[in-house]
């Protein structure tokens, strides 16, 4: 896992706007901004800035993580500092070449779909996803079906996300991708329930296409 390095890129990003308080409150005031305080986020507020290199995202994938995560119940997403959509073909020679350690065996990184980045030297924990690859072989047809762009970008955000819940909010002793699939299938079983409902035998099909 690694920090956020630098780039050469167009930066795009969303983020919520902070009021101050007035200097003087009643004690209830008081008691009532130190409520809010505390709130946990919601997947609303969680940033999602967009880093893109020589590459056109076939979708608005801002609007689609921001579908996505407004599903998740806020307790999961605290402590995530942001979400990173990206494509890992302008990234770094060294993160596009070699291999990476995944369920104790060696893969090519040119398979990795996204990342999670573990709080490192003072920053928050944050999310990677390469659209590119997420959308990779994707057919042209499905790309205009609403249903089919959220499966194909919640398949590796709520993945990435359970490695979040492992690491930072509910740690468990066991394979960690293990736990990040349990985290994924949960997650996006909520997800179908709450915005398609009337679609979720579709969602095999689509699965067996994407193979």
């Amino acid at each position: 896992m690694g920090c956020p390095t630098s780039r050469r890129c167009c930066e795009r990003w969303e983020s919520t706007s902070h009021r101050m308080p007035p200097a003087r409150h009643s004690a209830a005031a008081r008691c009532t901004m130190a409520s809010k305080e505390v709130r946990l986020p919601s997947g609303s507020e969680i940033p999602i800035k967009e880093f893109y290199q020589h590459y056109q995202p076939p979708v608005k994938a801002t609007a689609i993580v921001r579908r996505l995560l407004s599903r998740v119940p806020d307790k999961y997403i605290r402590g995530l500092g942001y979400v990173v959509l990206t494509n890992l073909s302008g990234q770094p020679r060294r993160h596009r070449l070699g291999k990476t350690t995944s369920r104790g065996r060696r893969v090519p990184q040119s398979r990795v779909l996204g990342r999670y980045h573990q709080r490192c030297q003072g920053q928050t924990p944050w999310i990677e996803l390469y659209v590119d690859q997420i959308f990779r072989g994707f057919p042209r047809w499905a790309l205009w079906i609403p249903f089919a762009r959220d499966l194909a970008i919640g398949d590796t955000l709520y993945h990435e996300l359970g490695h979040h819940v492992h690491m930072f909010i509910r740690p468990e002793y066991r394979e960690k991708e293990d736990v990040a699939e349990d985290w994924r299938k949960r997650f996006m079983r909520r997800f179908l329930r709450r915005r398609y409902w009337y679609l979720i035998p579709v969602a095999l099909i689509i699965r067996l296409i994407r193979r």
